[in-house]
């Protein structure tokens, strides 16, 4: 038995099957670390486009009460709120949300979204519609 595990055998062993089994070991470690890698960069993106459009919904639904609170409700209570009145009163929180929003988000919601007047026109449509509601 000796004569079949000689220092020459061992080394050949070692160097057919050892060698090539820890190449094969260190490129799927390369690719899982990979894989984890953008695994890890598309959840954290995702938390921080998540985190992006949950401000910027607030800074609207903020705009959109405080026009109501502001001028709608003073018209109404006047019985002056008419389809001119609705039009400024949008303009108006359409022109606080942007406001608030900041440039900074702006760009990088307009990254996101695209057309980001469009997405904040229909956004402060839905608060208002709440609101209505409650």
């Amino acid at each position: 038995m000796e004569d079949y595990f000689t220092p020459e055998i061992i080394n050949t062993i070692l160097t057919v099957l050892v060698i090539p089994l820890l190449g094969l070991m260190a490129k799927a470690m390369v690719s899982y670390t990979r894989r984890e890698i953008a695994h890890l960069e598309e959840k954290i993106g995702a938390e921080a486009v998540n985190t992006l459009l949950n401000r910027a919904g607030d800074a609207i639904e903020s705009a959109v009460i405080a026009v109501n609170q502001t001028f709608v409700e003073a018209l109404k209570q006047q019985g002056s709120f008419d389809a001119a009145a609705m039009e400024k009163a949008f303009k108006l929180a359409k022109e606080k949300a942007m406001t608030l929003l900041g440039e900074t988000a702006k760009t990088e919601l307009s990254l996101v979204l695209g057309d980001l007047e469009a997405w904040i026109e229909t956004k402060i449509e839905v608060y208002v519609n709440r609101n209505k509601q409650l």
